[in-house]
């Protein structure tokens, strides 16, 4: 069975601007989670077009219970909720994946401009830096599917999403469908333009051939700045991890699923089993 992978966020979708439109309390949240829903959609349908046997859409955001899966077609598949040792891309690990697609996407929290713009959690991390690269979602989520032997063959986000995309994806489909103004602004298209501009994108995309992997070398020293000093310092008790400043600590990985594992565990760890989100 041959297999696409879409990995999904929201702050990246076309009309998505501010905090309301984030999570369930939100009063944009019901408007917004649809708009991703479509535009995940766009992709997955123009991979089913395209030979595909099967679609696999990892919910990417906040809870991760964002698309509803009543919506999905035959022939998509929904990875949802959290803990995942893989987070956003849990499901790349799949026998038979060829390709991959990142919808909705955002810049990283120290990168330059972008609405929205975080790196994984923002409640968490206030960087994370990959043998002394300062990545973004996109960057480790590419890198580790290239470990997987999976290219990367469309982005889409704001310009800034877009622009970052060009460091680990530059031969993939690059989709601006909104323009950040700001952290909390944006100029943007109506949703079905950006689905019709997806769809069209994608479509293209994958009647060419695939494009080379994002394989950055290992081994991979990883300095996770906190927001927190008290989380840096707690890190700190773990034997692989040392605390190089108030802030920030350093780990050393042999695999990118192994740093991919430690990030989520960073993050989304409870003693009492209950989630943040």
């Amino acid at each position: 069975m041959r297999r696409f992978f879409i990995c999904a966020d929201i702050e990246g979708c076309a009309g998505v601007s501010a905090n309301f439109a984030l999570m369930p309390d939100g009063w944009e949240w019901q408007a917004a989670r649809r708009w991703m829903a479509d535009e995940v959609m766009a992709v997955a349908n123009a991979a089913l077009a395209g030979g595909y046997d099967e679609v696999i859409v990892a919910d990417g955001h906040g809870n991760a219970h964002n698309i509803d899966p009543a919506l999905l077609p035959d022939g998509v598949r929904l990875v949802r909720s959290w803990p995942r040792p893989l987070l956003q891309m849990q499901g790349i690990e799949l026998p038979g994946v060829a390709a991959t697609a990142f919808v909705g996407f955002h810049n990283g929290m120290q990168g330059t401009g972008g609405t929205l713009a975080h790196t994984y959690h923002g409640g968490a991390y206030r960087d994370i830096l990959v043998n002394g690269i300062s990545i973004s979602e996109g960057w480790l989520n590419a890198a580790l599917a290239g470990e997987h032997g999976v290219p990367v063959v469309l982005v889409s986000g704001d310009q800034a999403a877009t622009d970052d995309a060009k460091r680990y994806a530059p031969d993939a489909a690059l989709v601006t469908v909104k323009q950040s103004l700001g952290w909390r602004s944006v100029l943007t298209p109506s949703p079905a333009t950006a689905c019709h501009q997806l769809a069209e994108e994608a479509a293209a995309a994958l009647a060419r051939p695939l494009p080379a992997l994002f394989s950055p070398s290992g081994p991979y020293v990883v300095d996770y700045v906190m927001l927190s000093r008290n989380a840096a310092e707690m890190l700190a008790y773990l034997p692989i991890v040392r605390q190089t400043d108030a802030f920030t600590v350093r780990a050393e990985f042999d695999t990118l699923t192994e740093v991919m594992r430690f990030t989520s565990f960073a993050m989304l760890y409870s003693p009492t089993g209950v989630m943040a989100f």
